[in-house]
């Protein structure tokens, strides 16, 4: 007996099957045969078609008004008229930095590209960089100094800020918060350390909307320290992705995308990584993957937690403690994991998402660690006092000027 195949609808009007929806699904796109045969139709057509043209020669012949170009008296240095200025510089998401090269005609800004001597983004640009040139230009970004809705001088707001801080002077700053992004620079992080210098009892929260919030407290959970991790892909024979697209989006992409794809050449068989993924949706990475495992967002964790403890990272009772979700599918999956990565120790990586739970983020810490991966484990310094191993992610190379 054949079972009924199943229903696919689009909207919830069409899963209703409303009489009133069918009417408008019909009517969506009407026949004009009708018009095109109906001599009085087609004249009145043509009417509004010559009138069209007439009125756009109208128009067509106003006179524009006249504009004065004006040659430089002294042209700014280097600048050659129709040739373009190059400039190093660092666009930074999230508290990371991309080293980038911009072109500019005469003072304006409209190309960027990677810089291939940046080591964050070895001459390659991301997303973000591309659509960053559209900002300089948008219509509707802040040109001038605002309060309550009102356009406020220079002046005025140095004056405010003045008076605001000669009355936080007596009181340390009790008062005095700074709200501000993940700084990636280390002069203004220099200039904040002043301002809180002077006024001891003021805080600086730093935020952003979609950080790697997860990542650091899962590190506080493994090491009892915030700490950064900074892979080595092109060490790494096993790559195992917990939800992570490393490839395509986050800090570091650009840079783990070349050494990725440094190791993925048909022609040296004998250096190709392997790489499993675990992931709810598809992925760059997940496409790229040689096994990949789709799963709920939910079981995750439980693959991380069963990779931890198969390799060594956490004791067995840490997983029998928990409900474990996975089917017999995944966790034979997961096993052939375990095995890879424990037959591959010193020249394995697992990167999970740095959204994901900070009790994941804790397990793949712990299973990178327990399998000896040293590509990782030597760019992990503490935030707070950046190694120069890592200084491309902290500071920009160059300034336009």
């Amino acid at each position: 007996m054949s079972t009924p195949s199943a229903r696919f609808w689009r909207t919830l009007d069409e899963y209703a099957d409303d009489p009133a929806f069918r009417d408008q699904l019909v009517n969506e796109f009407p026949s004009q045969i009708e018009a095109i045969t109906d001599p009085i139709a087609r004249r009145r057509f043509l009417k509004l078609m010559g009138a069209s043209l007439a009125l756009g020669g109208l128009t067509a012949c106003t006179r524009q008004p006249p504009e004065a170009i004006v040659p430089y008296v002294t042209p700014p240095e280097d600048l050659v008229l129709g040739k373009p200025l190059y400039f190093a510089t660092a666009m930074t998401v999230g508290g990371v930095a991309t080293g980038l090269v911009v072109e500019s005609h005469e003072g304006r800004p409209t190309k960027v590209e990677g810089n291939p001597t940046h080591p964050g983004s070895l001459g390659a640009s991301d997303v973000f960089a591309q659509a960053a040139i559209l900002g300089l230009y948008d219509p509707d970004r802040s040109q001038t100094l605002t309060y309550r809705g009102d356009i406020r001088p220079w002046s005025e707001f140095l004056g405010a800020m003045r008076g605001a801080m000669i009355a936080q002077q007596a009181l340390g700053g009790t008062g005095l918060r700074i709200l501000t992004e993940s700084i990636g620079s280390p002069t203004l992080a220099a200039q904040i350390r002043d301002v809180l210098r002077r006024f001891p009892s003021a805080k600086w929260h730093q935020w952003d909307p979609a950080g790697r919030h997860n990542a650091t407290r899962g590190a506080q959970l493994a090491f009892g320290r915030p700490i950064d991790a900074h892979f080595r892909i092109d060490q790494a024979d096993i790559l195992v992705a917990l939800d992570s697209d490393f490839l395509a989006c986050g800090a570091g992409s650009l840079r783990y995308a070349r050494e990725f794809a440094a190791r993925r050449r048909t022609d040296q068989p004998n250096r190709m990584s392997r790489v499993y993924a675990v992931e709810g949706m598809p992925t760059s990475t997940g496409s790229r993957a040689d096994h990949r495992l789709p799963l709920r967002p939910s079981e995750v964790e439980a693959v991380a937690w069963r990779i931890a403890t198969g390799v060594g990272a956490l004791p067995t009772r840490a997983l029998t403690s928990r409900a474990d979700p996975l089917s017999r599918a995944a966790q034979q999956w997961t096993d052939a994991v375990i095995r890879d990565l424990t037959s591959h120790r010193g020249a394995s990586l697992v990167v999970a998402e740095t959204t994901s739970p900070p009790s994941c983020m804790r397990s793949r810490t712990l299973s990178t660690s327990a399998s000896a991966t040293t590509a990782e484990r030597s760019c992990t310094p503490s935030l707070s006092k950046p190694s120069p191993s890592i200084s491309f992610s902290r500071s920009r190379i160059s300034s336009p000027t």
